[in-house]
């Protein structure tokens, strides 16, 4: 992979301005006819950077690597970001991760691509040693929404306050749990809607408003729409926990231990305590109808 074009960032979430930059590398890789490269992370650099804030993970690492590649990358190199990495000067990091591993012929970067103690690398440091090292320097320009600019931080902020539409929109796909169908309580199944439990595949990643959710539920190359609840079922449960439990519309297979991704399309209501089961089930009914309707418009 010497002799590449280079990128370097969190790029947690993948969201378009992540898709913008994405794109102009793979264009200025296919220019110079070289192999397009991503330095990441399997973390996100704030858990050691800011003890007391652990952002949520839009991504788990090795779907975000798994995005990268289905976007164009050729090669990403995942970094775990720890106290040793984050005492790397800019110039080492630039010497040994970048030139050394990689040696790349140019170099795309975005308004926050920083790199090495105290984020020094950045494009002006890149700047400073391009006669060096003799790499070409490409900045693509933020986009914007409204006053501010497309950021993981923006859209972990949409989805904690329940504004699906446009965190998605701003993603450029549907905001997406993945993980495996773990055995539950079957409580579901009492109430003639058996649920499909999720364990998260990365404990990290940002769980959205609590409520319930038009969902698409991809298993291998099949597909089918559900209803997600991601709370605590107050109604049934008293556990406390937090759990994603997805009604698959129009499916009865034994799914345990099975990969799941768990696609957020539409919030339709928050999450409340009902006065009994019956209550409930009437709720589940009318969501399940306001599905059925919505799938059959065919604007899913």
């Amino acid at each position: 992979m010497r002799n590449s074009v280079l990128s370097i960032g969190n790029f947690d979430g993948l969201h378009l301005g992540h898709r913008k930059l994405i794109g102009e590398l793979i264009a200025v890789a296919r220019q110079l006819q070289l192999k397009s490269v991503v330095i990441t992370y399997d973390n996100h650099p704030a858990e050691v950077l800011q003890r007391r804030l652990h952002p949520r993970l839009l991504l788990p690492p090795l779907q975000k690597a798994r995005l990268l590649q289905e976007l164009g990358v050729d090669k990403v190199a995942l970094l775990h970001f720890d106290e040793e990495l984050a005492r790397v000067s800019a110039e080492d990091f630039l010497q040994g991760q970048i030139i050394g591993r990689f040696a790349p012929t140019a170099m795309v970067l975005g308004y926050d691509s920083q790199f090495g103690h105290q984020r020094r690398g950045d494009y002006a440091f890149l700047q400073e040693h391009q006669a060096r090292y003799g790499y070409q320097l490409h900045f693509v320009e933020p986009l914007q929404h409204g006053n501010r600019v497309v950021s993981s931080t923006l859209i972990r902020e949409m989805l904690t306050l329940g504004d699906l539409a446009e965190a998605n929109r701003l993603l450029g796909a549907p905001y997406t749990l993945f993980g495996e169908v773990a055995g539950g309580s079957a409580l579901g199944r009492d109430l003639g809607f058996p649920t499909a439990n999720l364990r998260l595949e990365d404990a990290r990643q940002l769980l959205p408003q609590a409520g319930v959710y038009l969902s698409r539920v991809r298993l291998g190359e099949d597909s089918f729409f559900g209803l997600t609840n991601i709370g605590f079922s107050p109604t049934l449960k008293h556990s406390g926990n937090v759990v994603v439990e997805t009604h698959i519309l129009d499916f009865d297979r034994q799914i345990y231990g099975v990969p799941l991704a768990v696609e957020l399309l539409q919030y339709f209501r928050e999450e409340k305590m009902f006065s009994g089961i019956n209550a409930l089930r009437e709720a589940m009914l009318h969501d399940l109808q306001r599905a059925r309707e919505l799938i059959a418009k065919g604007k899913l």
